[in-house]
């Protein structure tokens, strides 16, 4: 691998490590509540968190994946932000205050589908 493929993966990859930081800092953080007290509307945050998540995944593997189709790409970012969403409910279970449910991974997945699935219409690419 060369020096430019190197600097391509980190240009493309360190955005969804940073992102994903993000996410397992906020995981971290005890009893915290969603700023609406609507029923399920933190689902729509889970959505909305990974949204941007499923995007930057579409992004990375495009730019780092020359020979993938969308469907792949969409297939891939589905079930990295399914095993993701699944990793950061098992974290969120040891944290004081803080639930973990399939409901919410359910969420994640739909988040980082729709942003996977948005991507490509920034990127006329692919």
């Amino acid at each position: 691998m060369g020096y430019l493929d190197i600097r391509k993966i980190l240009r493309f990859w360190f955005p969804v490590l940073g992102y994903s930081g993000i996410i397992f800092y906020v995981s971290s953080i005890a009893k915290l509540k969603t700023p609406v007290d609507i029923m399920y509307f933190d689902k729509v945050w889970h959505l909305l968190e990974y949204l941007p998540f499923g995007f930057l995944l579409a992004r990375a593997l495009v730019n780092t994946r020359s020979s993938l189709s969308r469907s792949s790409m969409v297939g891939l970012v589905l079930l990295l932000s399914f095993f993701y969403g699944v990793s950061d409910e098992v974290h969120q279970s040891f944290v004081a205050g803080r639930e973990s449910a399939l409901t919410d991974v359910l969420a994640d997945t739909i988040g980082g589908l729709i942003g996977g699935y948005v991507y490509p219409f920034f990127n006329k690419g692919i």
